[in-house]
């Protein structure tokens, strides 16, 4: 019998351009209740030369958020700062909160949850609204951002089979959770060979888990699930797919499946790894159904030989607010992203000694 923890939940809502956000944290249920009216500050911009940022450190792009230690200056009226405009002579620095003029709205409800929470009450807005778009889309790709420490085939990195956890237990515990809230249990499909009140059928779900190894984390409601990964083996000991598709799909992004075939598309914890990401999310559309949802599950730990350059240059909430543009460049429709932070860590984890907190959960979807 699992033992259960009284938590409180807390959840801060918003809207930008890119969609709907949330970012929930557990804290122990004696946290002191946090005021729904929060203030965020005032708004704090300051037009800066372009020579008093440290471009030698990172390149200069309009919508990221950067350390105000990049700047040539001793005193920054705050911690970091977003490039709100830019051009060959200045750019406009906001120092401000990033939700600074948004609206947004603070929630909390209690729950018994399995593991111990340890959330606190600052980090609730820590990272609230950096994932957050302008009218204008952030500049976050460069000429090189998909390149690699490793550019040896994928297909000779991945050749031995490794069957490691890429997340804590609590972590993929959490993505289970989350998929099981996120996916319809059945898909409904009209039938016309039926009477007329009989012709919304359910079906099982068909989810393709795109980049599967020897574990999905997903939950029981799906019954069909199609895996496309590198390593065989990884994928014959995944109890829970019962396809499974050897493919390099950074090589040939190309997806082998007819126009609409799945109900849901997953990509859990992998999609650091894609050199072809535009192509690879296009394709996630084509093979789903109307109304099917593609969804992007991220953590914070990669493989360095083999992640893109890219991720190694943006905040995890800067990774999210990527994935997110591109499904929404994509043609997908009601984006939404999730933050999720604040259990512990297991006691067996490799980590446990140095990190209390478990590791953090960042989704990103869209619907067809």
């Amino acid at each position: 019998m699992k033992l259960l923890h009284s938590a409180l939940r807390f959840r801060v809502n918003y809207f930008s351009d890119l969609g709907r956000h949330q970012v929930v944290i557990w804290m122990p249920g004696d946290t002191p209740p946090v005021d729904a009216q929060v203030d965020v500050g005032p708004k704090i911009e300051h037009e800066v030369p372009n020579e008093a940022f440290r471009s030698d450190i990172a390149p200069l792009k309009l919508g990221r958020f950067y350390p105000s230690q990049l700047l040539h200056a001793a005193d920054a009226p705050g911690p970091m700062f977003r490039v709100m405009k830019l051009n060959d002579e200045s750019f406009v620095a906001n120092f401000s909160h990033p939700l600074q003029g948004r609206i947004f709205s603070i929630d909390s409800g209690k729950s018994d949850v399995s593991t111990e929470p340890v959330g606190k009450v600052e980090q609730l807005l820590e990272w609230s609204g950096m994932e957050t778009q302008l009218q204008t889309p952030t500049d976050f790709e460069g000429p090189d951002a998909f390149s690699r420490e490793d550019e040896f085939p994928d297909t000779e990195f991945y050749a031995l089979a490794r069957k490691l956890t890429h997340v804590d237990a609590v972590c993929a515990r959490r993505i289970q959770a989350l998929y099981r809230t996120v996916l319809p249990e059945n898909a409904r499909v009209l039938r016309q060979d039926r009477p007329e009140g009989e012709r919304l059928a359910a079906y099982p779900l068909r989810v393709l888990d795109l980049m599967a190894g020897w574990r999905s984390h997903l939950p029981d409601t799906v019954q069909s699930a199609v895996g496309l990964g590198l390593n065989a083996e990884e994928l014959a000991d995944n109890p829970q797919l019962a396809e499974r598709i050897v493919k390099d799909i950074n090589a040939d992004p190309r997806l082998p499946f007819a126009d609409a075939s799945f109900d849901a598309v997953v990509c859990t914890v992998s999609f650091e790894y894609l050199t072809q990401p535009h192509k690879i999310v296009a394709e996630a559309r084509r093979v789903l159904k109307p109304g099917g949802m593609f969804v992007v599950t991220l953590s914070h730990r990669y493989f360095p030989p083999k992640v893109i350059k890219l991720w190694t240059e943006l905040h995890p909430m800067e990774r999210m607010a990527w994935v997110g543009m591109l499904i929404k460049q994509a043609g997908f429709k009601k984006v939404e992203t999730y933050v999720e932070r604040g259990l512990k860590r297991p006691k067996d984890d490799r980590y446990a000694d140095t990190l209390t907190e478990s590791d953090p959960l960042f989704v990103t979807w869209g619907v067809a």
